[in-house]
């Protein structure tokens, strides 16, 4: 809408005591290889509470489901004041790595909303919550050797998205995925959980608004 902006808020886990869990699920960075070599001993059912590192990979081989993995991660919204209009809002992600940088191909990881709630200790590949609508896509590219820290920045446009969950006063609920069709596809980001003396490398989001 044509409104000037009149403030900005900044949400990231621990930053102003904001709680933001977030989870990957699936064959972590290492293609489940802990359930090697049938995986249906308990692949589907493995959580990763509190790792500080989270892929996102796919495939087109089928035969390679247990490197798939996915992201997912909750904004609450109350830090943003109530009665204001969203104009614009970015998730941003730091990059540190990714499968076999030289073998790798650059990756169009896509951004989807969630409408129930999870929690970061119990979900898993079989119980995470299915996926509501496609809201927002960007490329992340190859990293051919670790950057240091924060990472590389990847961002993602998710001004409607929060529109939407601030009008509806729900938290703002996210998932990560890939449809890459190459081997090596996996990307690596730190999560909420990132030690405390790297906090600036976890995930944030950046919502402007005004009246």
């Amino acid at each position: 809408p044509p409104i000037s902006p009149t403030g900005s808020t900044t949400i990231r886990q621990g930053l102003n005591g904001e709680v933001v869990e977030d989870a990957h699920v699936g064959g972590h960075t290492l293609c489940g290889e802990e359930f090697a070599p049938n995986y249906f001993n308990g692949w589907g059912d493995r959580n990763f509470d509190g790792y500080e590192q989270v892929n996102v990979q796919n495939q087109t081989n089928l035969g390679d489901w247990p490197c798939f993995s996915k992201y997912y991660i909750t904004f609450p919204l109350d830090s943003i004041p109530r009665g204001k209009t969203i104009l614009s809002a970015q998730l941003t992600l730091y990059q540190f790595g990714n499968s076999s940088p030289q073998d790798a191909f650059d990756s169009l990881i896509q951004v989807l909303t969630v409408k129930e709630d999870w929690d970061e200790a119990t979900i898993t590949w079989n119980n995470a919550p299915y996926a509501w609508e496609n809201v927002s896509r960007g490329w992340v590219g190859v990293l051919p050797s670790f950057p240091g820290l924060p990472g590389v920045t990847s961002e993602w446009d998710l001004s409607r998205a929060v529109s939407d969950a601030y009008r509806s006063g729900t938290p703002l609920r996210l998932v990560l995925y890939s449809a890459d069709s190459a081997m090596h596809s996996g990307k690596y980001f730190y999560s909420s959980d990132t030690n405390d003396y790297a906090q600036t490398s976890r995930p944030r989001l950046t919502v402007n608004w005004g009246e």
